[in-house]
């Protein structure tokens, strides 16, 4: 990719909600995107953050974040079905669009 293309890619996730998408909560969204679905525990270990972290970015990237005005909706956390206990992130239909709208970039 080169500086146009990351340009245009940070123009698409930047006109989400303008200040709204701090840069690691768009790495999130970006691994989310590539990885299909992941637990909170392998956002975690990727990026090197605690579980209080993963899921504040988590909740702010999703429909119900407690600490913020506004949610994005660009993922659903669900019951993993094969692990009952644990919970999956994966990309809402609006995920899905952005990740489209990323790859036509470049």
């Amino acid at each position: 990719m080169d500086l146009d293309q990351l340009d245009r890619a940070l123009e698409v996730l930047g006109s989400l909600d303008p200040g709204a998408l701090p840069l690691h909560h768009a790495q999130v969204f970006l691994y989310v995107a590539q990885e299909e679905s992941c637990t909170y525990k392998q956002i975690q270990d990727r990026f090197e953050i605690s579980n209080a972290s993963a899921s504040r970015i988590v909740n702010s990237l999703g429909e119900h974040a407690r600490h913020r005005k506004s949610c994005l909706g660009l993922v659903e956390v669900v019951i993993d079905p094969r692990e009952g206990r644990r919970y999956l992130v994966r990309l809402s239909k609006k995920g899905a669009a952005v990740k489209r709208a990323l790859a036509a970039v470049a």
